[in-house]
């Protein structure tokens, strides 16, 4: 049985290791959404420009595409639970204690990195949103980071704090 193009092109896009992060933003009602995303990306240093892509069928689309406002944590390399947890939409929301505000953005307390960022553009691209977020602020802590390959979470070892 030949498998769909669709998923030969994904298990091909699998062999490149990537980093994970949760992209958390602000609902009106004042609770914090969080999605698993492992397409960030820097774009520029000057301006500081992020992207991540959100896609269309995503039960969250609504609220993350039109988010002006959104933060990034970066995973460490022991919380695979927390990217499986915002990976479903049903766990979607932040509980107040798992979160912090970071320069005026909701980031979880866990994380090797934190990027509070606004949105400075969105592109459409096939069944995706591209969202580019200008970074207004940052901070970093040791850590090993978490990674993504192969359908596998993994850990990249940050050698410099051992």
């Amino acid at each position: 049985m030949h498998a769909p193009p669709e998923q030969g092109f994904r298990r091909a896009m699998s062999a490149f290791a990537t980093g994970v992060t949760v992209v958390s933003a602000a609902r009106a009602d004042g609770r914090m959404s969080g999605i698993t995303v492992n397409s960030l990306t820097s774009v520029s240093l000057q301006p500081r420009l992020m992207l991540w892509c959100l896609g269309d069928q995503s039960e969250r689309y609504d609220h993350f595409a039109t988010a002006d406002a959104w933060g990034v944590t970066v995973l460490g390399g022991d919380e695979a639970a927390l990217a499986i947890r915002y990976a479903r939409a049903e766990r979607e929301t932040i509980a107040a204690h798992e979160a912090e505000t970071f320069a005026n953005v909701p980031v979880l307390r866990a994380g090797v990195a934190h990027f509070a960022c606004r949105t400075h553009d969105r592109q459409r691209a096939g069944d995706h949103l591209i969202i580019i977020g200008e970074v207004t602020d940052f901070r970093v802590k040791p850590g090993d980071a978490l990674t993504f390959f192969r359908g596998q979470y993994g850990r990249a070892v940050d050698t410099r704090s051992t």
